[in-house]
């Protein structure tokens, strides 16, 4: 997988971390990947991914392979991030069925607040716009438990709620975030 296009490989980094052994999902952890990030955690020399690893995989180091992806994830999402307009969140394509796509961005939400948790954990140190917004967020982790209970989901209500959680992040990143200008730059390979 490219640097350039890794957002357009969800399967191809399902395959991957199953491959590996690795029981989350893609989805899983970008989430946790961005809420560390917006939470505020050390981008240079690797420092995140003792973060990240610390949380998913009680501090042991991932498998080479999947490593390898989180550092190129980790940079293409420190850049759209920092760019505010070209964040992409790490979801199944278009082309997936909408009752997948919601359940992704249920267990997205879910990691990025873990994530996020993680680093910020006195969140009356946030704006109150921000709670607000990560109220909103621990809301979307029910989309999985609504499924059942509201068929009529459409791709319209998708794009909002995949809308919002993104503006949400964005809005962490900038309130709480590391910046490349704060920290040294992050080593990727």
């Amino acid at each position: 997988m490219s640097t350039h296009n890794l957002f357009e490989h969800y399967e191809e980094a399902s395959a991957l971390l199953s491959s590996q052994d690795v029981m989350a999902s893609p989805a899983e952890l970008h989430g946790v990947l961005c809420g560390l990030l917006c939470g505020g955690a050390p981008i240079a020399k690797s420092l995140w991914l003792q973060e990240f690893n610390d949380l998913v995989n009680d501090g042991a180091p991932l498998p080479e392979g999947v490593t390898s992806w989180l550092r190129e994830l980790f940079a293409e999402t420190l850049a759209g991030l920092s760019e505010q307009k070209s964040l992409v969140l790490l979801l199944p394509d278009d082309d997936e069925g909408l009752d997948e796509r919601l359940l992704a961005m249920a267990e997205w939400a879910q990691a990025f607040l873990a994530g996020f948790a993680v680093m910020q954990r006195d969140l009356n140190k946030v704006s109150e716009e921000l709670q607000e917004m990560l109220g909103d967020i621990s809301q979307i982790t029910q989309l999985d438990q609504e499924l059942e209970e509201n068929a009529s989901e459409t791709e319209a209500d998708y794009v909002v709620i995949y809308e919002h959680l993104k503006l949400g992040t964005m809005m962490a990143f900038e309130e709480c975030g590391v910046r490349l200008a704060d920290d040294a730059s992050p080593t990727i390979h």
